[in-house]
């Protein structure tokens, strides 16, 4: 413990492979320190070890240590098997897999001037960013469950603190998250029609000038190919020229799909069929029922989806020109789901296949389902045939290594019947 605190003069060092733990406090307000490496022998960071060392910018963690990780060159060290962010300086770029901000990752680092949260971030750490008395701003995103004590105490630049947590969704936190400066210099803009539930909340009514954002509205960007999928927690106004779809049920490889008209509940995962654009889609206030059966799940953060073993994921891709729901390529038994974006998630049985069966050959994108808009699987006309040549796919999007037998089979885009 605090075996370099306080040298300020130290500009540089060099952590040797035999290191395995790196205290509390260890190179504490090292104030000259500019760039550290993290070797791949170290296996615990202490909290603060790192802390009032405000010339720090450069972080880089070995791509070989199997507990910790610089990932995309953020700056910062984070814990790889919780996606934890441990210890941040001035230039850290916080990644969209980090799933929370952990205690004192930021204390007492002076010289940041801006910090940007992603809405991957479930939690924010005690004492988080304590003393970071060059902060002006903070955006909370809507995916935060949890703040702890003192996360922004002395925050003594903050003017304003912008909220997206829902009202649905706020939760009390401590008197002393935002304690210590000055909360009347300090706006507190929070999600439309949520003033009163945050003026009524523990710990947010401290702040005297609380103002509501304006109605959301979220633009989709929609690809040459003429899709897109959709999640959003409130219900939006569809735009004209775009053809918004739930998917209702299974048939063979077709996904059966159902137009949602004028309005899009909230918390409806949906397909967006449309010319490549952007597309604004607006709160509105219009009260409108849940679709029931809908096959189609979401996030509006980005987050990793576990799969359960008795079920199969798919996403939205296009393989060899061809649009539909392709298996998801699975880490860990997961996957990253971008936000704002619909996925199924189906049970194998529903399916009709086995654990066997599943073949991720090819990247994890070989199974898919094919969108049936009116009864049609997209594919015009049936061929018959007694040969055939090329690759060829059964109705589920598997290639096959041997000759077909007879049957049904997808063969150059077509639907050919073998004979």
């Amino acid at each position: 413990y605090w075996a370099f605190s306080g040298c300020s003069s130290l500009t540089s060092v060099e952590i040797p492979n035999s290191v395995i733990s790196i205290r509390n406090y260890a190179f504490w307000g090292c104030s000259s320190l500019t760039s550290v490496e993290i070797p791949n022998s170290v296996r615990s960071i202490g909290y603060s070890a790192f802390s009032n060392c405000n010339e720090l910018e450069s972080i880089i963690v070995d791509e070989e240590n199997p507990v910790y990780d610089s990932r995309e060159g953020c700056n910062a060290i984070i814990a790889t098997l919780s996606n934890t962010l441990v210890v941040g300086c001035k230039s850290t770029i916080i990644p969209n897999s980090v799933a929370s901000i952990g205690n004192y990752a930021f204390y007492e680092c002076y010289s940041l001037t801006s910090v940007e949260i992603p809405n991957s971030v479930t939690s924010i750490g005690e004492a988080a960013f304590k003393y970071c008395s060059s902060l002006t701003s903070v955006e909370i995103p809507n995916s935060v469950t949890s703040i702890g004590n003192s996360a922004f105490d002395n925050c003594s630049g903050l003017t304003s603190i912008t909220s997206y947590i829902s009202a649905d969704k706020l939760f009390e936190i401590e008197s002393d998250v935002f304690k210590d400066f000055d909360k009347a210099k300090c706006t507190l803009y929070v999600p439309y029609g949520a003033q009163e539930t945050y003026a009524a909340t523990a710990g947010w009514n401290d702040f005297t000038n609380i103002v509501e954002m304006d109605a959301p509205t979220f633009d989709l960007t929609v690809s040459s190919a003429g899709y897109a999928t959709l999640y959003l927690d409130y219900a939006v106004e569809i735009p004209e020229g775009v053809e918004v779809y739930t998917a209702q049920a299974i048939e063979g490889d077709r996904l059966m799909m159902d137009l949602v008209e004028d309005v899009l509940p909230a918390n409806t995962g949906v397909l967006v069929k449309a010319p490549a654009g952007t597309y604004t889609f607006n709160y509105t206030e219009t009260e409108v029922p849940e679709i029931a059966d809908n096959l189609f799940s979401g996030s509006v953060t980005t987050k990793y989806v576990s799969v359960p073993s008795n079920k199969t994921a798919f996403v939205l891709s296009s393989v060899d020109g061809n649009v539909g729901m392709y298996l998801a390529k699975l880490t860990d038994g997961q996957f990253l789901n971008n936000s704002n974006k619909a996925y199924l998630l189906l049970s194998k049985d529903k399916l009709g296949i086995s654990e066997d069966e599943v073949d991720t050959s090819i990247g994890g994108m070989q199974l898919s389902l094919r969108f049936d808009f009116n009864g049609s699987t997209g594919i015009d006309g049936v061929q018959t045939e007694t040969s055939v040549q090329g690759a060829i796919y059964d109705l589920y999007g598997r290639k096959l290594q041997s000759a077909p037998t007879k049957g049904l089979y997808i063969i150059n885009g077509k639907k050919v019947l073998v004979k």
